[in-house]
Parts: C-alpha cells; structure tokens; sequence
C-alpha cells in the first residue's frame, strides 16, 4: 500500500489527521499487520481453554 492509498483510508474514517500524523501511522502500518498476522492464525484445539480446562467437582 503506498502513501497515498493510505491517506485515502484514513480521510474515509471520519477522523481529521495532519499529513505529519497520518505519515506516523504510514510508518507504523506495516508492523501493526505484521502483529495482527502473528496473532491471529489458527490454533489447534488443544489450546482452547475449554479444553484445558478441569472443574473440581466436589
């Protein structure tokens, strides 16, 4: 996504940004999508706590 694209998106928020603002949001995209692919790929069932969880049943 180039600049521009980016400007784009971010007028079509609503919020009113200056170009200086929104270039530090540019800078910063690109690692923000790369967290959000990191934390959301699919987990194994194993690790849903429905799973892991054991009720004490007295």
């Amino acid at each position: 996504m180039n600049e521009t694209d980016f400007s784009t998106l971010v007028d079509q928020t609503g919020m009113t940004l200056t170009d200086d603002q929104k270039l530090v949001l540019f800078k910063a995209y690109p690692m923000f999508q790369a967290m959000v692919a990191r934390a959301t790929p699919p987990m194994p069932r194993e690790t849903e706590p429905s799973v892991m969880f054991t009720p004490e049943v007295k």
